[in-house]
């Protein structure tokens, strides 16, 4: 076999291809498919020699050329540029070990190959000629067609092509193939999501991204595609493992692998083309060495296509027509019950109430402070199914029984919280702040004994035409009069004052305890109080918000706004329940065609939808940044 430069048979070291004396004008045809045909000598294409000056260049460690340089996509073409010019300065041993590789496979059996080449009943050459033509097919740049043609071997015309663009090719594509070569080397998670991630992927983008968001960052992709977690998860392993497959088959060359790939991936024409010329330059160049990695051939893909430019896609660019703004209709909830909860946030802002219940947007995952709240309305509810009464009784078995709820709840939502640190601050919190609440609880007893008749009490109830439905967190029966009172626990921001919650009844923007009044009423309780148990700091002693419910409210006076008790008349509490049954009859009709923002920042504060509502009140420190 004969190993032939295809620049060393053109004229100076410029593609060109020529055109055949005789025969079709038209059949161009390159040296290297001319000197081919017929015979059995195999003419280096460019990418050949720069894959095999690359090969050269890793296997041969004394050459100490490092792996950065290896790579650079420039690095071949330099090595190739300086052969052809005879610079054998530039790269020093490297070019030297490429001609003497050449050399060696020429010399073999050199007169047979030119006589395949050359021969024939009207041409004659002795061996000593032939061996020595061979040898200057490698050394004699001079050589080339123009020695053929003057031997009278072929009458060749040279037609100069000229410069040769780079072509488009989808490169985005072609990094998706690597991605999926890389796994097949690896096996790794990481690599696995990366081929996950990329542009050849059998499986839709939003299932892709289903499938990283149910793995997180623990769980292996391929074990979620395997449990079916998303449409198109089966597909997408199934490529994986065909590509890992024909990597690990003995002798598989990058040709291999690339066949097996393309098979199960999509990858345009032009640009399979591509990769499967640049594949067979690079199998062609383990003859250097046989064993090679992934990254070896990944190396020689991003090389060969450095000079590339990415593929515009087949449809034409054209901008999108304008889209006339939709007119704003009516909306109404899907919901066919309501809550005092679902009142209150309509009251403090309507966008909120929109976002929440008609467009059923995804809130936050919660914070500390709501899984607190959770944690410790569960342990209350386990105590108080337990313990009804608190008058002659033991406070110490009681607070070790309590101190063993609020632990046995805390624990029940330990990794709901974000850390564990922050879970043990909040437990300890919460049983010191049990303690104050049981202190509370059994002095109020003493004064006036009742009895817990009701925990997480479901309440239904309708108002006017409108279901409402909640939870009250616990009733209280007064011994002496069999009077209700209505308890509702706070672990979070409360009002100050039995005051200040009373203005916001009577402003409509607080409907919870008007809401348990009139539930627990129709059930046929006499309801006198309404209270509001802080449970939020361990510091403070527990002093209830109470709402004493009379016939009449008498006028306020100034103690009220500082006091933590306060009378409310029922005829505000029959006006805010009418405000409910209002707006419950607009949420429930398509009346409204645009939501209103809050005025008020402080609402904004904690809300899971601020960052999406572009019309919220700025808080005075940002006015002048926006």
């Amino acid at each position: 076999m004969i190993l032939v430069d295809e620049r060393r048979l053109a004229y100076g070291i410029d593609p060109v291809l020529v055109r055949l004396g005789g025969g079709d004008p038209e059949a161009v045809l390159s040296p290297a498919a001319l000197l081919s045909r017929g015979t059995s000598t195999r003419v280096l294409r460019d990418g050949e020699r720069r894959a095999m000056v690359r090969r050269i260049a890793a296997t041969r460690e004394e050459l100490a050329i490092p792996a950065h340089v290896r790579r650079s996509p420039s690095f071949a073409g330099r090595v190739v540029a300086a052969i052809d010019r005879d610079d054998d300065g530039a790269f020093g041993g490297l070019i030297g070990e490429y001609r003497t590789l050449l050399a060696f496979v020429n010399a073999v059996d050199a007169g047979t190959a030119l006589r395949r080449v050359l021969g024939g009943a009207s041409f004659s050459l002795d061996e000593d000629t032939l061996a020595i033509d061979a040898l200057l097919l490698v050394d004699d740049g001079a050589f080339g067609w123009r020695r053929l043609a003057a031997l009278g071997a072929f009458n060749l015309e040279p037609v100069d092509l000229g410069p040769i663009a780079a072509p488009e090719l989808d490169l985005v594509g072609a990094a998706g193939l690597f991605a999926f070569l890389r796994f097949s080397a690896s096996e790794s998670d990481a690599d696995a999501r990366a081929a996950l991630r990329s542009k050849l992927a059998p499986i839709a983008p939003d299932d892709a991204r289903t499938l990283l968001a149910v793995a997180g960052e623990g769980a292996n992709v391929l074990d979620v595609t395997d449990a079916g977690s998303a449409g198109g998860g089966r597909e997408f392993a199934h490529a994986l493992r065909t590509v890992a497959r024909a990597y690990r088959i003995p002798d598989a060359g990058a040709s291999d692998v690339l066949a097996a790939a393309t098979a199960v991936l999509g990858l345009d024409p032009p640009t399979l083309a591509a990769l499967e010329r640049i594949a067979r330059d690079f199998d062609a160049a383990r003859i250097l060495a046989p064993a090679w990695e992934a990254r070896d051939a990944i190396d020689e893909f991003e090389a060969e296509l450095a000079g590339c430019t990415q593929r515009a896609p087949d449809f034409p660019a054209f901008p999108a027509p304008a889209v006339p703004r939709e007119p704003q209709v009516p909306v109404t909830s899907r919901r066919a019950v309501f809550s005092a909860s679902s009142l209150n946030a309509f009251a403090e802002c309507e966008r909120k109430w929109f976002y929440r219940y008609v467009c059923a947007a995804v809130e936050d995952r919660g914070s500390s402070a709501s899984f607190y709240g959770i944690a410790f309305h569960a342990a209350l509810e386990e105590f108080h199914g337990t313990h009804a009464r608190f008058d002659r009784v033991d406070a110490a078995a009681l607070g070790s029984f309590l101190d063993y709820c609020m632990v046995a709840a805390f624990d029940r939502h330990r990794t709901r919280f974000d850390a564990p640190v922050e879970f043990e601050l909040q437990k300890r919190r919460a049983r010191r702040t049990a303690k104050r609440y049981l202190s509370w609880l059994i002095e109020r007893a003493r004064k006036a004994p009742f009895e817990v008749v009701g925990c997480e009490t479901a309440t239904d109830v309708k108002l006017g035409e409108y279901s409402f439905i909640g939870y009250i967190d616990r009733l209280d029966r007064d011994d002496a009069t069999g009077a209700v009172t209505v308890v509702d626990y706070k672990t979070g921001a409360i009002a100050k004052s039995a005051g200040e919650y009373l203005a916001d009844v009577l402003a409509f923007t607080e409907f919870q305890l008007p809401f348990y009044y009139w539930a627990r009423t129709a059930a046929g309780d006499t309801v006198t109080r309404l209270s509001l148990v802080p449970l939020k700091d361990a510091l403070l002693d527990v002093e209830p918000i109470e709402l004493t419910v009379v016939a009449q409210r008498p006028p306020q006076n100034g103690r009220a706004k500082i006091s933590t008790s306060a009378s409310i008349g029922i005829p505000d509490l029959e006006r805010a329940r009418e405000r409910m049954i209002e707006i419950a009859k607009t949420l429930a009709t398509p009346t409204i065609a645009h939501y209103a923002v809050t005025d008020d920042p402080d609402a904004c504060r904690y809300c899971s939808y601020k960052n999406s509502c572009r019309e919220r009140p700025a808080v005075a420190e940002e006015r002048f940044g926006r």
